[in-house]
C-alpha cells in the first residue's frame, strides 16, 4: 500500500480523534486513493476481507472488504475497538442497534436504532459501546469498502438471534482472505 495513502491516516490517528480520521478517509475516497487493486474478487460464501496495512506499532489496521450483491455481516460488535468505514464502490446499508436488555444467561436484547444507506463516499464512525450493527451490500453490483480499526481487531462478538427475542453471544476470531 502506498505510503501516501497511509500517512494521512497515521496523522489523523495521532490526533486521537476518530472524527478527524473519518474526514481524512472521506477525502482520500474523494481523491480516488482507494484503487481497485486493494480489493479481492468477490467470495461466493461471504464477504471477502483483505488486510491492506498493519501499523508496525499496532495502533491500527486498514482492511479492504469486497461484498457481492446481497452479502451482509451478522449483527456484531467490534471487540472494543473503534473503527471508521467508507464505501468506495457500490451501495451499502448499515443498520445500527442499541443494547436494551441483558439477561442472567448473558444474552442480549437489541433495539433497532436506525438504517443508513451508504453510497460511494459515505464514511461512518463506530465507537464502542455504541458499535453494534449489520452492514451489507444492497446494490446489484459488487461493493468495496475500506475499514480502519484502532488496533488489530482480531476478535468480534456475533449475536445469534434466539426464539424469545434475545441474542446469544458468540465470540469469533477474525481472519483475512489475503
Amino acid at each position: 500500500m502506498p505510503l501516501a495513502l497511509i500517512e494521512p491516516i497515521r496523522r489523523a490517528i495521532k490526533e486521537d480523534r476518530v472524527t478527524t480520521l473519518a474526514r481524512t478517509v472521506a477525502l482520500l475516497g474523494e481523491s480516488g486513493a482507494f484503487e481497485s487493486d486493494l480489493f479481492l474478487d468477490p467470495n461466493a460464501e461471504r464477504y471477502a476481507r483483505r488486510l491492506i496495512w498493519r501499523d508496525p506499532d499496532d495502533r491500527f489496521v486498514v482492511v479492504g472488504m469486497t461484498w457481492a450483491p446481497g452479502q451482509r455481516s451478522a449483527l456484531h460488535d467490534h471487540g472494543g475497538v473503534w473503527g471508521v468505514e467508507i464505501v468506495v464502490r457500490g451501495t451499502m446499508l448499515e443498520t445500527a442497534y442499541r443494547v436494551c436488555e441483558r439477561d442472567a444467561l448473558g444474552r442480549v436484547r437489541f433495539e433497532r436504532e436506525r438504517d443508513r444507506v451508504c453510497e460511494e463516499g459515505s464514511a461512518g464512525v463506530l465507537v464502542p459501546p455504541h458499535d453494534h450493527h449489520v452492514f451489507g451490500n444492497i446494490g446489484t453490483t459488487t461493493a468495496h469498502t475500506i475499514h480502519v480499526y484502532g488496533g488489530a481487531f482480531a476478535r468480534s462478538t456475533m449475536f445469534v438471534p434466539e426464539a424469545d427475542g434475545f441474542c446469544r453471544q458468540q465470540v469469533v476470531t477474525l481472519g483475512y482472505d489475503a
